[in-house]
């Protein structure tokens, strides 16, 4: 197991943890261990998931950055017209 430091917490926060911790019988280091998992429980919840279709289809959008254009392209033309504004 890891260890965490946790440094310059409000007071008011150290005094409320301590009074959840002793109303659920657990230690303040026990309190927050639960809070914490609690948290992280909460928010693995909240990421949505995605179909094997839409990952599919993620897959392909990102290997497709790195194929050549479809159709011949004229960097220069291109350049100039960014600098022509006509792009």
């Amino acid at each position: 197991m890891g260890d965490l430091t946790i440094r310059n917490l409000d007071d008011d926060l150290v005094r409320r943890l301590e009074t959840r911790a002793a109303a659920n019988g657990r230690s303040l280091d026990e309190e927050i261990r639960a809070a914490l998992e609690r948290v992280a429980r909460e928010e693995k919840a909240a990421i949505p998931t995605e179909t094997e279709e839409q990952r599919q289809a993620r897959i392909a959008r990102i290997r497709a950055l790195g194929r050549p254009p479809k159709e011949p392209f004229d960097l220069k033309a291109f350049s100039d017209a960014l600098s022509d504004g006509t792009e």
